[in-house]
């Protein structure tokens, strides 16, 4: 009796320590997502002498801006379109039939995602060469020459073949996020809501099913993944500088001034420039992520859905258009990769005034021996490694907490505290990586010049941009856990963590893998503030080895394929966890990621 009256007293006490941990997980997330941002903008604020709303108002006068702008814009959401265009009819098809090894086209479709974006940039790069795969069947979109060329001379268009190939690289790049999204809830749904439409007035032609059923179906799902490719084509940088180096995006004009911003007395107008665009790019970020967790909160409410392989069989094998569209998806995938691979062995060789590609392993060699570069691929590779392992032991535990108070927030009733929490998740997405990085870099120069001596620095922009993907992966699985699962534990008069294991851990194994594997990936891949910091320390990263190599001058006909087989290596790494994390995760996850 004594016992239990024990345990009933400790019980709310083990319930607030729980709770005033989680306040401090939360409150040091939010002060550690704004501090290197809320410190660049102070500093630019003491640099330049503007205020925070002469910095907005002062935006159409700085260097670029405007014309950066208008880009950004256009490219942002011609991408958007370009992505739904494309991968609508793949999710389509790929959720109406019974697929052989469904989770292998998954994968295929899905790993553009997670794969670092210099790698897509070497791989749109070796196809778009003189001597590339487009090239060759008459699409020159890098030197503009043929059908591109008379276009850009019909149209008065400067470079539409860079804006070609950067959008069409965007899409490539976030075909995953409308599969994602709008798959799931096609192959779960009733297939008798179609036949009971089709016998009523208002579904007797596609048009009508289109605007009765299609559009409320799917509708949220595909302005879902619109909005967030949208957002990610906003930020991009590595394929802007690679594939449209004649324009310049908001990203791609603050990483140019980045380097001399913030330093008093010195190139003031870098300084003015990076402080107003940054505010407004961060302005239009924060307005998409709160449009895009409107369109997920509808997104998210459950339809009467059934069992996947019953809705699947319903529909039968793949017609041949099916199989064409899917096929057709797979290979737009696949190509860059293929491209980057085959590129890393071929050498260019001029024989009395005619250039051929030779087979060979030098630029392999090269790669390993690093000749060409800062250092070698396999040591460029092992600070990769740690980075991501460091990245990994922090960014999953807390985007974890962060999803489980967030849930724990919802069940209590607080739903007005969660939606802004589960938003303020999202921050360091509409926070430029090359913002966080000068924010480190200048806070570091303020307060510690030592910290640039410290080899795991980088760990820190890597963790805030990860934790939102941990946080989108694990929040979903959150919810579909069983209550009565706890509740038999707590029966058993199990103590708390031996219920949360039984009663939690269990059930979260696949997701946390999952989460694990992208937070591993997304931070091999991390381009942006890596940019930034590694350059001002002492070590490079494999994406910044490859970036590295190819703004080397292009006489040396090595250059090529060595930063290809440093991109094969990157690719490589980031792929295999990828297709690791497929096979934990649950295809009824409604995260997006």
């Amino acid at each position: 009796m004594a016992t239990a009256t024990v345990k009933q007293t400790m019980e709310p006490v083990h319930r607030r320590t729980l709770k005033s941990f989680r306040t401090l997980i939360v409150v040091v997330f939010l002060i550690g997502t704004m501090l290197p941002f809320a410190y660049a903008l102070i500093r630019l604020n003491y640099v330049t002498g503007w205020t925070l709303w002469q910095a907005i108002f002062e935006f159409p006068h700085v260097y670029g801006g405007l014309e950066a702008l208008r880009f950004t814009f256009l490219e942002a959401f011609a991408s958007s379109l370009l992505t739904v265009v494309i991968g609508l009819p793949i999710a389509w098809f790929l959720s109406r039939y019974q697929w052989k090894r469904i989770r292998l086209l998954r994968a295929f479709l899905a790993v553009p995602f997670v794969t670092p974006a210099i790698v897509a940039a070497m791989g749109f790069l070796s196809l778009i060469r003189q001597d590339g795969f487009l090239t060759k069947i008459g699409i020159d979109l890098r030197l503009e020459e043929g059908v591109i060329g008379w276009f850009a001379e019909v149209s008065g268009w400067q470079h539409p073949g860079h804006f070609i190939a950067l959008i069409i690289a965007h899409a490539w790049f976030n075909l995953s996020l409308m599969i994602r999204f709008v798959e799931p809830t096609l192959s779960s749904l009733d297939p008798a809501w179609e036949e009971q439409l089709s016998m009523l007035p208002g579904g007797k032609s596609r048009v009508s099913r289109l605007k009765n059923l299609w559009i409320p179906v799917i509708g949220p799902a595909v302005l879902c993944a619109a909005s967030l490719s949208f957002l990610f084509s906003f930020t991009s940088f590595a394929l802007v500088k690679w594939l449209a180096p004649t324009s310049h995006t908001l990203e791609s004009l603050m990483a140019e001034a980045g380097s001399s911003a913030g330093i008093v007395g010195y190139r003031i107008d870098s300084s003015e420039l990076i402080y107003s665009v940054a505010i407004l790019q961060f302005l239009v970020l924060l307005l998409t992520l709160w449009i895009t967790a409107l369109l997920q909160k509808r997104y998210s409410e459950r339809l009467s859905l059934l069992s996947e392989q019953g809705v699947r069989k319903h529909h039968g094998p793949p017609s041949r258009l099916a199989k064409f569209v899917i096929g057709l998806g797979v290979f737009f995938t696949v190509l860059p990769f293929i491209s980057v691979l085959f590129s890393s062995f071929q050498v260019r060789k001029i024989t009395d005034g005619s250039v051929e590609y030779v087979w060979t392993l030098e630029g392999w060699r090269n790669a390993w021996g690093g000749d060409l570069s800062t250092m070698g691929v396999g040591e460029a590779m092992s600070n990769s490694i740690i980075y991501a392992l460091c990245t990994l032991l922090v960014a999953l535990p807390l985007g974890w907490i962060l999803a489980s108070t967030i849930f724990k927030l919802e069940q209590s009733g607080w739903s007005k505290s969660s939606k802004l929490l589960d938003l303020a998740c999202m921050l360091p997405l509409a926070i430029s990586a090359l913002m966080v990085g000068l924010g480190v870099l200048l806070g570091g120069l303020r307060w510690y010049p030592e910290m640039f001596s410290w080899f795991l620095l980088p760990v820190y922009p890597h963790v805030l941009l990860t934790v939102p993907f941990v946080v989108r992966v694990m929040l979903p699985a959150y919810h579909s856990l069983d209550p009565a699962y706890t509740e038999q534990c707590q029966m058993l008069n199990l103590s708390p963590l031996r219920s949360w294991y039984h009663g939690t851990l269990m059930f979260l194994r696949g997701p946390a893998v999952v989460s694990g594997s992208l937070t591993l990936a997304f931070s091999l891949g991390e381009f942006g503030a890596s940019w930034l910091l590694v350059r001002s320390g002492n070590w490079d990263t494999l994406s910044i080895v490859v970036d590295q190599l190819m703004s080397r001058p292009n006489f040396d006909p090595l250059i090529h394929p060595t930063a290809m087989a440093a991109a094969t290596m990157l690719m490589m790494l980031t792929f295999f966890l990828f297709l690791f994390a497929e096979r934990f995760r649950a295809h009824d996850q409604r995260s997006g990621f």
